[in-house]
């Protein structure tokens, strides 16, 4: 098992991550640069390039490589204009200079460039280029991927198609393994984009992301539970299943996760067993309010970003604050989580998944999933009721425009 683990900034993280020998690689950015990645920079720890340089070097020292993300699900034009070639090839000789082992792309283009100019590094193809296809995986292979992370959303509960990938490439493939995202989700791309402009210096809202895609997620876990399970993760017990079939990376995210969250995630991965709330492996978690890890500097830094009167209602800022500290979830023990689920009652899950062909199943026709949310999840009534009514209030702000006006 090769195991590729976010990068978060928090001082001493590397080394924690080092006592696990299956960590091979982290990955990770500053918190903003012209091309951007893969979450909105009001989320993440202030991170100037001076400690990633550092954090490349400390990383090397435990043997293990550093993967720097430009991986943007578009380019915003940039790649178009004189001034927009310069910044992209400006950037990609930082990386080069800095020791980076490698980049995480989600645009051709970009790997294309990569190749060409600085072939010391190895180039991951990310998710957010969402290869959902043997063919798609051969077009990136052709390119020069050396490593391909395949759509969680389209390929984890897939096993025919993982197979199918699979036998279409030589190269290295890799799958998300603690993933929240439903599967088939309409906002897939909108969120996709939305990220990577929130990331992406010269953003005109400066980092700014009234995120309603994470709403209309979270949202829809509580309204129907079965989703909880219907979700993309992978279980630490499951990762064998994959390997069988020819993957060899596996990745945990977040990049905003607290550093204690952070190592009981991969310790659970990298002893292949967990016992206890699968939600603390697999749900979103971002450093945005003292719970979850994040400095006063950090959030009176978010509140600056988020302060935007001119552009939307304080009010409605101030709504998805108080909904974001009900989604994002910083307790797991049984006794005080508002969401919970029991890892053990999902042991066997995924074998009947492997059995069935999900996309031609109706789901009330099926109902295993159904059957496993009712043994396995638990959500306090009181929580779930007043974060559905808030969200209820965003949503109605978001269509009928009282948010800004």
């Amino acid at each position: 098992m090769n195991l590729s683990v976010a990068y978060t900034f928090e001082p001493g993280i590397i080394a924690r991550l080092a006592q696990f020998s299956c960590v091979k690689e982290v990955y990770g950015k500053p918190d903003r640069d012209c091309i951007g990645g893969g979450r909105a920079a009001f989320t993440l720890r202030r991170s100037p390039r001076s400690r990633l340089e550092a954090a490349i070097k400390e990383a090397h020292a435990h043997g293990i490589a550093f993967n720097y993300l430009i991986n943007a699900a578009n380019l915003a034009g940039l790649e178009q204009t004189r001034a927009g070639q310069r910044k992209i090839r400006a950037l990609l000789d930082r990386i080069d200079r800095s020791g980076a082992d490698g980049v995480t792309v989600s645009a051709p283009y970009l790997l294309q460039i990569v190749k060409k100019n600085h072939p010391r590094l190895k180039t991951r193809v990310g998710v957010f280029a969402v290869v959902d296809s043997g063919e798609k995986a051969r077009q990136w292979e052709d390119l020069g991927a050396d490593v391909i992370c395949v759509s969680a959303i389209a390929c984890n509960r897939d096993f025919a198609r993982l197979s199918a990938i699979r036998r279409s490439v030589k190269c290295d493939l890799e799958l998300l393994v603690n993933a929240s995202c439903l599967p088939g989700c309409a906002y897939e791309l909108t969120h996709m984009n939305m990220l990577s402009q929130g990331s992406r210096s010269g953003d005109p809202l400066k980092g700014f992301c009234l995120d309603y895609c994470f709403l209309q997620c979270s949202k829809r876990r509580l309204i129907e539970p079965v989703n909880f399970i219907k979700a993309v993760w992978i279980r630490p017990e499951d990762v064998g299943q994959y390997e069988e079939l020819g993957y060899s990376w596996f990745k945990i995210v977040e990049r905003g996760c607290p550093g204690d969250l952070l190592v009981r995630r991969v310790q659970a991965y990298a002893q292949r067993s967990f016992d206890g709330n699968l939600y603390e492996l697999v749900a979103p978690v971002a450093q945005v309010k003292s719970g979850l890890g994040a400095s006063r500097m950090q959030r009176l830094r978010m509140a600056l970003i988020m302060a935007r009167p001119g552009k939307v209602k304080m009010g409605a800022l101030l709504l998805m604050k108080r909904y974001a500290g009900l989604a994002l979830v910083d307790s797991f023990d049984k006794t005080n989580a508002p969401v919970y689920i029991d890892n053990r009652a999902l042991d066997g899950f995924l074998d009947a998944i492997r059995s069935r062909d999900c996309d031609s199943l109706q789901c009330d026709t099926c109902g295993h999933c159904g059957a496993t949310a009712k043994r396995a999840v638990v959500i306090d009534r009181l929580y779930r009721e007043k974060t559905l009514a808030l969200a209820a209030r965003l949503d109605e702000g978001l269509v009928s425009g009282g948010h800004w006006f």
